[in-house]
């Protein structure tokens, strides 16, 4: 039986081996989550809705329904367990309101791209896309932002970021979730002239588009190989203390921290 791995349990493991195995080994999980990832998961949950309605044929739809729909995707979906790291900020510049206010600036510039660039010019295929692939004799599960067709038969595969650091054209040939994306992209739409990856970073408006030749296709997909065997090789599932360590709430079962985040402000 093939053993089933997404892009968040390899980039986990690579950030710490003991939180990999507590949330993936041991399966404990927590409600908490930060209050970055609660806001980049409403501004996608908008951009899905945004696109449903193109797919509708709604031929314009003005920025105050993104907006509207974003207040009450997070008003909907708040919850008591969000946390705020407070080892670069304090509640007097980061807070609720400056994040939500991240949110915003994320989709008024992806607003404006859209109608001012021809960035989205192409036909959609689908929005929140899931997949499966197999590769070799593991599994992978993952959802894909957006897929595109474009008019010469071409596939882009776009991934939103709301995260404030970007990526150069190298680090996007060597990013592991994009090269999931595009073996589950392949097996998907195999008559596809080309397939082309994108990485569009909402804060800043910086766009990343890469295509892959079969030598780099051959090279990713042993790179992700690689990732998985040294997971299964694994034994002693490693505390490795860095910076993300302030926005980790596994504290309490961490063999190192052994006690709550003081970091952590819920």
């Amino acid at each position: 039986m093939e053993k089933t791995f997404s892009y968040s349990q390899l980039s986990t493991f690579k950030s710490c081996p003991q939180k990999y195995k507590i949330n993936y080994i041991d399966k404990i999980f927590s409600e908490s989550e930060s209050i970055e990832a609660f806001m980049g998961k409403r501004v996608h949950e908008v951009l899905e809705w945004f696109y449903l309605q193109k797919r509708l044929n709604e031929k314009y739809i003005v920025f105050d329904k993104l907006v509207s729909k974003y207040e009450e995707f997070w008003l909907e979906k708040w919850h008591d367990s969000i946390f705020i790291a407070l080892c670069k900020y304090d509640k007097h510049n980061y807070n609720k309101s400056s994040v939500y206010k991240l949110g915003l600036l994320c989709l008024r510039n992806y607003y404006i791209d859209f109608n001012n660039n021809g960035y989205f010019k192409s036909k959609i295929l689908g929005v929140e896309v899931k997949f499966e692939l197999s590769i070799k004799n593991y599994r992978f599960r993952g959802v894909i932002d957006r897929i595109d067709k474009n008019s010469d038969g071409s596939i882009e595969i776009i991934d939103y970021k709301t995260s404030k650091k970007s990526k150069t054209t190298r680090q996007a040939k060597n990013d592991l979730q994009l090269a999931i994306y595009l073996l589950a992209c392949k097996e998907m739409y195999k008559d596809a002239s080309e397939f082309y990856l994108n990485l569009y970073f909402l804060r800043n408006r910086d766009y990343v588009r890469i295509k892959h030749d079969s030598d780099q296709i051959k090279k990713v997909e042993s790179n992700i190989i690689k990732n998985v065997e040294n997971i299964e090789k694994e034994s002693d599932f490693y505390a490795k203390e860095s910076i993300l360590c302030e926005w980790c709430y596994h504290w309490k079962e961490c063999e190192v921290k052994s006690s709550l985040n003081p970091a952590i402000k819920v």
